[in-house]
């Protein structure tokens, strides 16, 4: 039984591969105040980070860290969902209770 790469001498899982520097430049001082001012601003802060993900110029350590951000985004939402659901139901149950008792 014969590989593929016997055949070519080449890895066929590395041949296809597009070319990814390691190197990236590091962020500047100005870049990442930059950045973290953009963050202030409500809406076009969740702008901001899907465009930083989604552009093939952005600096690799920004794309990185816009992906943490809107992973953490979503988990806070998520979780936001689940604690108001639980306040919300524990409320109307306690004012429920006092409905029934005749004090409200």
């Amino acid at each position: 039984m014969t590989y593929p790469e016997e055949q070519t001498g080449q890895n066929p899982l590395l041949v296809d591969l597009p070319f990814k520097e390691d190197n990236v430049p590091v962020m500047s001082f100005s870049e990442w105040l930059v950045t973290l001012l953009i963050m202030i601003v409500p809406v076009l802060n969740f702008i901001m980070l899907v465009v930083w993900v989604s552009e093939r110029n952005t600096n690799a350590n920004k794309v990185n860290w816009a992906k943490a951000t809107l992973v953490l985004i979503g988990v806070q939402l998520v979780l936001g969902m689940f604690f108001m659901g639980a306040f919300i139901g524990t409320f109307s149950k306690m004012l429920s209770g006092l409905n029934q008792s005749g004090i409200w």
